[in-house]
């Protein structure tokens, strides 16, 4: 049986681990390394033509296929070291229950992305400071470089960050920027449940592996990939479908629908738990594995 009491206390654990874990300070500061540089550009177009930024620049974080890339790495390296055990783990597994201590770590995967996917949004934001005007609408300088890519050039700056117009036509600038989050953090989610469940079925770094393989398509089918099998391919990259850019918002079928993104992830990670929690309540604990 489940208790929620331990299954929150399961979850807190890890949570707890972030204080003085070096690899989760590591990627705080790449995120903060890659905002400044994402924003440089913009800030700089900001101060030429006289005009502030305003904060919905998320949405269109991960248009750029390094930034897609650096999202998929920045990632799986959250959720590498899945079902984030330590030499306490199997002390907590009996104490709490093989059932509670599973669902506490899926939950844990959850609330990690929803904080990690925050933390990106927050820094995509206050990067932008002092060219930053808070407002609801898209404001002058997004349009403005939405309608023409090149005017950046023309005071020779070159943008890292680039705002697809058909999103800002069809979308609301708040509407747009919730949407991208809860993309983004559904494929967070994602990413961190297939670690959690390679590892747990097949063992340690499988989950690397498989996460590796979605890195490699998600790059892969921005060039290669479209130019030889066409953009049907991002049917088969779930990692590009954190990005509004790499779906279909007229369901014309040519790639992924945002619908089908969703229900092929939620699906996902519904499956993948379910296994993960079957196998884990199983098999039976190695205590010198668990404590690496």
């Amino acid at each position: 049986m489940t208790d929620l009491k331990t299954i929150l206390l399961c979850t807190r654990v890890n949570f707890f681990k972030w204080l003085v874990t070096p690899r989760i300070h590591t990627i705080a500061a790449v995120i903060i390394a890659f905002g400044l540089w994402s924003s440089s550009g913009l800030s700089e177009y900001a101060d030429a033509v006289g005009a502030a930024v305003t904060p919905w620049v998320f949405p269109h974080l991960l248009t750029s296929p390094a930034m897609l890339l650096v999202f998929g790495c920045l990632t799986t390296l959250l959720f590498c070291n899945a079902p984030f055990a330590d030499d306490h783990t199997p002390f907590l597994v009996i104490r709490s229950g093989r059932l509670n201590w599973v669902v506490g770590q899926l939950l844990y995967i959850v609330l990690a992305g929803f904080i990690y996917t925050a933390f990106w949004y927050v820094v995509s934001v206050v990067t932008l400071i002092p060219n930053l005007q808070l407002s609801t609408d898209w404001g002058k300088v997004i349009k403005t470089l939405a309608a023409n890519p090149m005017s950046a050039r023309n005071y020779g700056i070159q943008l890292t960050v680039f705002f697809n117009p058909e999103i800002i036509a069809m979308f609301s600038a708040v509407e747009a920027t919730l949407i991208g989050f809860g993309l983004f953090w559904l494929v967070s989610v994602f990413i961190g449940v297939l670690i959690f469940c390679f590892n747990i079925v097949i063992g340690k770094m499988s989950g690397l592996v498989a996460s590796g393989v979605f890195i490699f398509m998600s790059y892969f089918s921005i060039y290669v990939g479209t130019l030889n099998f066409g953009p049907k391919i991002y049917y088969f990259s779930p990692y590009s479908w954190a990005s509004m850019n790499y779906l279909n918002w007229k369901y014309t079928g040519e790639i992924p629908s945002p619908t089908y993104a969703v229900f092929c992830l939620l699906g996902a990670i519904l499956f993948m738990s379910i296994v993960s929690v079957i196998v884990f309540c199983k098999k039976d604990m190695n205590i010198q594995e668990w404590g690496a």
